[in-house]
């Protein structure tokens, strides 16, 4: 069983928001929350495209909507503000 995640487009502001630091949801998922140290070093100190980095924690998302669901929503939400 596999669950849908309407996940923003690679160009909407909440990734920028997110790997940047500006909001700092907290998460359940312990495998995001190693995964966001990783893609928010790099997204900051520019050792990778940010386009690459935003395509891997979309992805992320989009290959465990399952467990990562809801920490997606939690970001959504926070970004709303």
């Amino acid at each position: 069983m596999t669950t849908a995640v309407d996940i923003a487009s690679a160009t909407d502001p909440l990734w920028h928001r997110l790997l940047s630091g500006e909001i700092k949801p907290s998460y359940r998922c312990l495998a995001l929350r190693i995964l966001m140290i990783r893609l928010s070093h790099a997204y900051q100190d520019g050792s990778a495209e940010k386009a690459t980095i935003i395509d891997e924690l979309r992805n992320f998302f989009r290959d465990n909507a399952r467990f990562a669901g809801p920490d997606y929503d939690t970001i959504a939400e926070a970004s709303a503000r």
